[in-house]
């Protein structure tokens, strides 16, 4: 189990086919600044790290259209989205 930076997320890093059916929907250069994370709970959650706001309204919006949302914790907001 990968532990973020921040001990209140942790999750399992996920890779292949999970990780390529998650980062299909997000832009490809922003996906350099975003940590992906599988919960146990069937959710996985993307954690930016140092976006500006442009870049996170087009992660947002690309995020809410595969039925994403943000969770405003200050500063362990991220965003999570329904894994199939």
């Amino acid at each position: 189990m990968k532990k973020s930076s921040d001990d209140d997320i942790k999750g399992n890093t996920i890779t292949g086919f999970e990780c390529a059916q998650v980062k299909k929907y997000l832009p490809t250069d922003l996906q350099p600044k975003v940590t992906i994370l599988l919960q146990d709970s069937g959710y996985v959650t993307i954690i930016p790290r140092d976006l500006s706001r442009t870049d996170w309204g087009r992660l947002n919006e690309a995020i809410n259209k595969i039925g994403g949302i943000w969770v405003s914790n200050d500063r362990f907001s991220h965003w999570s989205i329904p894994f199939p």
